[in-house]
């Protein structure tokens, strides 16, 4: 598994996750905000990216200028985190996480969303 980049506004159940990966010596980069980033995207390149979709509903406009202008986003495989919001753009979901979640699961799931896809 590559690079995974976590995009939520929930700084407690993603630094969890973060313990996770790192334990297990997981690529693991997050972000609580959606504004500015797409430069991160394109100087990281990761294999995958986990959006909350609290966190894009409040700053949805801003997320979506940076994904029109990113070509390495657009074709990055992305997990929706309880989405919300309208999402229909991002045609390169390969999976999504309900809320509440087992941050210990999650490095599993998300392989698992990639060898399906």
């Amino acid at each position: 598994m590559g690079l995974v980049l976590w995009i939520d506004q929930n700084t407690f159940s993603a630094s969890l996750v973060e313990r996770v990966f790192k334990k297990k010596g997981l690529g693991f980069y997050s972000l609580s905000q959606v504004h500015d980033f797409s430069y991160l995207v394109d100087d990281l390149k990761p294999a995958v990216i986990v959006l909350d979709g609290a966190t894009f509903e409040a700053h949805s406009h801003s997320f979506l200028e940076q994904f029109q202008k990113s070509a390495t986003m657009q074709a990055t495989p992305f997990i929706f985190l309880d989405p919300k919001g309208d999402l229909s753009f991002i045609t390169s979901q390969i999976g999504m996480i309900p809320k509440p979640f087992d941050p210990f699961s999650i490095p599993a799931l998300i392989e698992q969303f990639q060898k399906v896809n």
